[in-house]
């Protein structure tokens, strides 16, 4: 099993979170200790999920990897926040979103592996004497 460091969705997702400390230490004291510390969490719960689905075995690594994807819509839905209330640009917006986009790519990817692991095989046709 490969460690989790070495797969390409847990170096976007670490990526991400940089991203997301170097904007987030420029908010307003208004919205640092509120919408900038939900950003931070919702990017380590991402982090977290990572690790934890590429251990999983299963359903549970499908669950894990929808939980992921719920994780990085709900980034979204904050980052649009932030934009919206002024506290990102939009290019900063615009970027966080073309990491989302390639974070949710390799999800998709991650998935259809999944999927086809997940599978029982199908058995192989007997003839018909």
């Amino acid at each position: 099993m490969s460690r989790f460091e070495h797969t390409s969705i847990f170096q976007s997702a670490y990526g991400l979170t940089l991203e997301i400390y170097k904007a987030t230490k420029n908010f307003s004291k208004e919205h640092k200790y509120t919408l900038g510390e939900r950003l931070k969490n919702i990017t380590h719960e991402i982090l977290d999920l990572v690790m934890k689905t590429n251990e999983a075995q299963g359903k549970d690594k499908l669950s894990g990897i929808t939980l992921i994807d719920y994780k990085k819509e709900e980034l979204r839905i904050h980052l649009r926040l932030a934009f919206d209330l002024k506290i990102i640009s939009g290019g900063q917006l615009e970027i966080f979103n073309k990491k989302l986009e390639e974070i949710g790519k390799q999800i998709g990817g991650w998935r259809k592996w999944a999927e086809k692991q997940n599978c029982p095989s199908v058995p192989a046709r007997v003839p018909a004497n």
